[in-house]
Protein backbone atom coordinates (compact mmCIF):
# COMPACT_ATOMS: atom_id res chain seq x y z
CA UNK A 1 0.00 0.00 0.00
CA UNK A 2 2.72 2.48 0.93
CA UNK A 3 4.61 1.94 -2.32
CA UNK A 4 1.47 2.55 -4.37
CA UNK A 5 0.78 5.86 -2.61
CA UNK A 6 4.38 7.11 -3.04
CA UNK A 7 4.69 9.13 0.18
CA UNK A 8 7.46 11.76 0.35
CA UNK A 9 9.29 9.66 2.99
CA UNK A 10 9.02 5.96 3.90
CA UNK A 11 10.81 3.31 5.93
CA UNK A 12 10.39 -0.38 5.11
CA UNK A 13 11.41 -3.28 7.34
CA UNK A 14 11.05 -7.05 7.25
CA UNK A 15 8.96 -6.92 10.40
CA UNK A 16 5.50 -8.46 10.47
CA UNK A 17 2.36 -6.37 10.57
CA UNK A 18 1.49 -5.51 14.14
CA UNK A 19 5.20 -5.30 15.02
CA UNK A 20 6.08 -2.39 12.78
CA UNK A 21 8.63 -0.97 15.22
CA UNK A 22 10.12 -4.29 16.35
CA UNK A 23 9.74 -7.19 18.73
CA UNK A 24 7.54 -6.59 21.77
CA UNK A 25 9.62 -5.36 24.72
CA UNK A 26 12.77 -5.01 22.55
CA UNK A 27 13.40 -1.36 23.31
CA UNK A 28 16.73 -1.16 21.47
CA UNK A 29 15.27 -2.53 18.22
CA UNK A 30 12.21 -0.30 18.47
CA UNK A 31 14.46 2.72 19.08
CA UNK A 32 16.62 1.90 16.02
CA UNK A 33 13.59 1.68 13.74
CA UNK A 34 11.98 4.81 15.16
CA UNK A 35 15.20 6.87 15.02
CA UNK A 36 15.87 5.82 11.41
CA UNK A 37 12.35 6.81 10.46
CA UNK A 38 12.40 10.14 12.29
CA UNK A 39 15.81 10.97 10.77
CA UNK A 40 14.08 11.20 7.40
CA UNK A 41 12.37 14.39 8.59
CA UNK A 42 15.74 16.16 8.60
CA UNK A 43 15.95 15.89 4.79
CA UNK A 44 13.97 17.62 2.09
CA UNK A 45 11.32 15.46 0.52
CA UNK A 46 10.83 13.52 -1.65
CA UNK A 47 13.33 10.86 -0.64
CA UNK A 48 13.96 7.34 -1.80
CA UNK A 49 12.47 4.82 0.66
CA UNK A 50 14.78 3.57 3.41
CA UNK A 51 14.99 -0.21 3.74
CA UNK A 52 16.04 -1.51 7.18
CA UNK A 53 17.25 -5.05 7.79
CA UNK A 54 15.42 -5.44 11.12
CA UNK A 55 13.61 -8.76 11.58
CA UNK A 56 11.61 -10.43 14.34
CA UNK A 57 14.18 -13.22 14.66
Amino acid sequence: MTRAMAPPRATFTRLAGGSTLGRPHDVSQQRRVLEATLALLAHDAPLEPVYLTETLE
